[in-house]
């Protein structure tokens, strides 16, 4: 997601800082919290803390809707969970990862929208 992420909003990220999302993978590899999930809150995060002073409470109601959405649209948050419905074997969590950067850009347009 961070890495998608970066090349779709143009958010200059160094290789460096996209690879330390590594980790989050197949939910933390533990099939916990989705990868997906957590990609779109480090989105989220670098997005509006672009400025010198950051907006706390805009990441926060984001992060807590980009949240709910995922939760909703996809039925959990948890990697297993996600994973029985949504995955497949050729495209492994492409649809994951698809619809969660769908559910990302709307919660993005929202808040950016409202708060300019």
């Amino acid at each position: 997601m961070l890495l998608g992420g970066n090349k779709y909003y143009g958010l200059n990220l160094k290789k460096e800082t996209i690879t330390t999302m590594r980790g989050f993978g197949g939910g933390m590899h533990t099939e916990e919290l989705c990868g997906a999930l957590s990609g779109g809150v480090a989105v989220i995060g670098v997005i509006f803390s672009e400025k010198k002073e950051y907006d706390q409470d805009k990441i926060k109601e984001a992060t807590k809707e980009f949240v709910e959405k995922f939760s909703q649209e996809l039925t959990s948050t948890n990697c297993q969970e996600v994973k029985n419905i949504y995955r497949e074997e050729v495209y492994k969590c492409s649809p994951v990862v698809g619809k969660a950067g769908e559910i990302l850009e709307r919660t993005l347009c929202k808040y950016q929208r409202l708060n300019k």
